[in-house]
């Protein structure tokens, strides 16, 4: 898979993890890892680079442009940045033999990536798509040690799936907090939108992105 089919399919992964967790968290802070505070500015960045991909996605899929829900892409967010620290915490703990380089984003595709989406931020853009990466590989690694199956191109996204389901469940053990704003329950469930998630939420169904203002669609 080139790193630009990776981008357009980055949040349909992310949106597929479980959103779970809960607790308390210090108020400027979106989510807390063992201790470990991810901050409301990586969210932001993280969520304004998934809204470019995601809108990427609809226009590859020859749809027109589409508003977005900033609700639900600053969960998927969230969840992707929480997923990213608790797999490497579990790649370390699991002593698994993965290397950065598997998931660094090189000169060349960031140069592929410019191009491919020249009003977006490309740091940005490569920051998400690495840490998507990185949850994937130490996913497969973690279901390779855990059934005793070697990876191989028949079996990858059984062992993705598995990898990611374990992740996921880690996030008790790894002590994973969410601000109260995303409005995600300790059952993995989201619940009622409380509104209080900074940017408001537009409707998928209703203002083609190119109608709306700049503060509701990608710039």
């Amino acid at each position: 898979m080139t790193m630009l089919t990776r981008a357009r399919a980055v949040v349909l992964a992310v949106a597929g993890l479980s959103l779970a967790a809960c607790g308390t968290v210090h108020p400027g802070s979106a989510a807390v890892v063992d201790g470990t505070t991810i901050s409301m500015k990586s969210l932001d960045e993280t969520a304004q680079a998934y809204c470019v991909l995601s809108l990427n996605a609809a226009q590859q899929q020859g749809g027109a442009p589409a508003a977005i829900s900033n609700t639900d892409l600053r969960r998927q967010a969230v969840v992707g940045l929480v997923s990213s620290v608790v797999a490497e915490d579990l790649a370390k703990k699991e002593d698994l033999q993965v290397r950065p380089s598997a998931w660094k984003v090189g000169s060349t595709v960031r140069a592929q990536l410019a191009k491919a989406f020249p009003k977006g931020d490309v740091d940005q853009i490569a920051k998400a798509l690495e840490d998507d990466q990185k949850v994937s590989v130490i996913a497969i690694a973690l279901a390779a040690k855990r059934t005793g199956q070697a990876p191989t191109q028949a079996n990858q996204q059984q062992l993705l799936q598995i990898g990611r389901d374990e992740i996921t469940k880690a996030f008790a053990s790894e002590d994973v907090k969410f601000a109260p704003r995303f409005g995600l329950s300790p059952s993995g469930k989201v619940r009622a939108d409380t509104g209080s998630i900074s940017v408001a939420p537009v409707d998928l169904e209703a203002t083609p992105a190119e109608e709306l203002p700049d503060t509701q669609r990608c710039a």
